[in-house]
């Protein structure tokens, strides 16, 4: 009865061991983080020397990325290039202090920007884009 219970004590002990142990591979890769934090309804105005369209309409542009600083903005913009068939430009928020990388061309309607916006969402590498509204 003693070997019994030590050796359900050692079976229950090395579950717990086990259990314990991480299974996650631990990586040291530069983690990108994209800001989201921006409503997906939001609304930006566009200074006239920015890289946006002269257009007095308001369209809608498909964003994948905003990043603090230009050299994450184009690293995450020439690793999208290679998971999508897209044209990619960055452009710089004053407003937001942000490097915006984004889909072009830009839409005039809504619902072609979320056909697309919707498209890039089932890559897991884009599945935080959303749209912004640009009113000139």
């Amino acid at each position: 009865m003693e070997k019994i219970n030590l050796s359900v004590f050692i079976v229950i002990l090395f579950f717990l061991f086990i259990s314990c142990s991480s299974t996650q591979q631990t990586t040291s890769d530069e983690h990108i983080y994209v800001f989201d934090e921006q409503k997906e309804d939001s609304k930006i105005t566009v200074k006239k020397d920015g890289e946006y369209p002269n257009i007095n309409d308001t369209y809608y542009v498909v964003q994948i990325g905003a990043f603090t600083t230009k050299e994450r903005a184009e690293k995450f913009s020439e690793d999208s290039k290679t998971k999508i068939d897209r044209e990619i430009i960055i452009t710089y928020s004053e407003n937001n202090n942000l490097y915006l990388v984004q889909i072009s061309p830009f839409f005039r309607s809504r619902q072609e920007a979320e056909l697309v916006r919707d498209e890039l969402k089932l890559i897991p590498a884009f599945s935080d884009a959303w749209i912004v509204t640009v009113n000139k």
